[in-house]
């Protein structure tokens, strides 16, 4: 299905939904169809937990950065000496403090790729932490209000977004309300012994 065709189809959903008092009839009872649209990226931008896993993958990221650039100083310093030294030691030493000098390289471009891979996980640990607490606020709203059908807004999909259905702001409300803090969480492996 196109693009075009995928519009159009949630358009006329949502026209439908919008221009009726849309009420779902069954054998024994009578529900009306509440509706609500969330705007992640609003609520993201807000949100006093997104703002504090930013402040601190930014400070483990500065960490990583300045750890490595000591190193890095560091390599150079080490290569700068060994030039100096190439007129007085013999070729055979020569040999030595190069291989030593290329296994602290080695051992730098580890510690990179450590450092990267740790960053990694701690993004997809934060990932997790708030995909959860945004649906634990989002869930919250919607057993407080009564919404039994909630839209994700993509402004590729939702053309029109009346203000009487969005509900960003009372999820955003939640979410601060529910937490302010990342806190990491141990994982399984670093509490095994």
């Amino acid at each position: 299905m196109s693009i075009k065709s995928k519009l159009i189809i949630s358009s006329l959903f949502i026209i439908s939904v919008f221009s009726f008092n849309i009420t779902s009839y069954s054998a024994e009872i009578s529900t009306k169809l509440k509706v609500g649209i969330v705007d992640v990226t609003l609520v993201t931008r807000g949100s006093l937990l997104a703002k504090d896993i930013a402040r601190k993958i930014n400070s483990k990221r500065q960490k990583f950065m300045n750890e490595i650039k000591n190193e890095e100083a560091s390599l150079r310093k080490l290569d700068e000496e060994l030039q100096k030294k190439r007129v007085i030691l013999s070729p055979e030493a020569i040999i030595e403090e190069r291989r030593k000098f290329r296994t602290k390289r080695t051992a730098l471009n580890k510690m990179v790729q450590a450092r990267n891979q740790a960053l990694l996980k701690f993004r997809r640990g934060t990932d997790l932490y708030w995909n959860k607490s945004m649906q634990k606020a989002l869930s919250d709203v919607v057993k407080k209000h009564g919404y039994n059908l909630v839209f994700r807004f993509t402004p590729e999909l939702i053309l029109v977004r009346p203000d009487n259905i969005e509900i960003s702001n009372l999820v955003l409300n939640q979410l601060n309300k529910n937490i302010k803090e990342y806190t990491e969480t141990p994982s399984p492996m670093n509490t095994e012994k």
